[in-house]
């Protein structure tokens, strides 16, 4: 939706019946002519998909100066005043997706995932409890629910993947297994962004398993690919709009598929240039403008831009590179981080993004007990 001037002091509001990510954009004021003073309040309702604040071509800034586009999470407002004719500030009354939330990483030693508090402004806060049971091998895969109730981590043990409901307070009690397992070691999960349906990525062909998803766990297997990824699944990631999937296999190191309700659809083209060695991690910005895909030689971490037609050209590196090969990728949901998982310690590095270049880089106080397989990120 785009703004119009009717809207000038008016709400405008996501309600929870629509799971859907949407993007609201404020018009430029060449087209659109608000008057300074303006205010809009965006509702983003519990329940409701992502919400995502645009501005066309003059300038929308929080109130720390950060400029960009805004993510909004469920349970949340956020006013905008427009203080120039082409400037709008913006404010949550509550939180944005962009707030104090909590990245998960999947390790090596038990209890094989741990969980931190991640502030907005790109730090690691405390650690959390670990889950009353444990997944039974190292974790090499972890995923948040997109309305973070849930946390999937994937391991080396049968049964492969181990589910939890999740909070605030941390993880819950574990849900019952899949029905269909994988077909061994699991190395990566991706939620839909409807939360619908979750991915197993994993070693032994058909290298990815996927199944519908609900507040009670695992469903009924879907149907695998009509042409499998080139090898094993070291990852999984969607397409914030749903419609692609992208696994990280063998040459040409990562495969995209169409999605839909019912499953995997026809692989598209791959990349002219592929990234370096397998992806071992690969996730999309919020925006789903670029792939970023983690990686076992250096630079560790690649950005690449990324269109319904697949892989673009790629992004200058970071200019302070992570101390290891990267091994699993997500963004912050606000959009201005991309945390790294990887090999050196202190396993878990966080890249400020800028939207078209890596910047200043940070890591938690408390590192992780072993080598960080992956990494996710949620607001809940």
């Amino acid at each position: 939706y785009t703004l119009v001037l009717g809207d000038a002091g008016k709400q405008i509001f996501h309600p929870s019946s629509d799971t859907t990510q949407r993007t609201w954009t404020i018009p430029a004021n060449a087209s659109v002519a608000f008057d300074i003073g303006t205010v809009v309040l965006f509702v983003n309702e519990g329940g409701a998909g992502l919400l995502e604040l645009a501005i066309t071509s003059d300038t929308m800034s929080d109130l720390s100066g950060t400029t960009g586009n805004i993510f909004v999470a469920a349970s949340n407002v956020i006013n905008a005043l427009k203080v120039t004719a082409t400037k709008w500030l913006v404010w949550s009354e509550n939180k944005t997706a962009g707030s104090n939330g909590f990245a998960a990483v999947a390790n090596t030693t038990s209890p094989y995932a741990v969980v931190y508090e991640f502030t907005e402004a790109g730090t690691f806060g405390a650690k959390l409890a670990q889950p009353g049971t444990t997944p039974t091998g190292t974790g090499y895969g972890v995923k948040f629910s997109p309305a973070g109730t849930e946390i999937v981590i994937a391991h080396d043990n049968s049964p492969w993947a181990t589910a939890y409901p999740w909070s605030a307070s941390g993880f819950g009690t574990k849900f019952a297994n899949p029905a269909t397992l994988p077909a061994g070691i699991g190395n990566a999960v991706a939620f839909s962004p409807a939360g619908t349906e979750v991915i197993i990525g994993h070693d032994g062909s058909p290298y990815v398993t996927a199944y519908p998803w609900t507040s009670s766990g695992f469903g009924t297997k879907f149907a695998n690919p009509a042409t499998l990824p080139t090898g094993v699944g070291w990852s999984v990631a969607f397409a914030p709009s749903g419609s692609q999937v992208v696994i990280g296999n063998s040459s040409p190191y990562v495969s995209a598929y169409t999605w839909s309700a019912s499953g995997f659809g026809a692989r598209l083209t791959d990349a002219a240039t592929i990234p370096y060695t397998g992806a071992l991690g690969c996730c999309f910005s919020p925006a789903g403008s670029e792939l970023f895909v983690a990686h076992s030689w250096s630079p560790y971490l690649s950005a690449y831009a990324f269109t319904a037609s697949g892989i673009g050209s790629k992004f200058a590196n970071p200019s302070s590179l992570a101390a290891g090969e990267g091994h699993g990728v997500v963004f912050s949901t606000a959009g201005n981080h991309v945390l790294l998982a990887h090999s050196g310690s202190p396993y878990v590095t966080a890249f400020e993004w800028t939207g078209s270049a890596f910047g200043a880089k940070s890591v938690p106080a408390s590192v992780p007990a072993g080598v960080g397989h992956a990494i996710d990120f949620t607001t809940v």
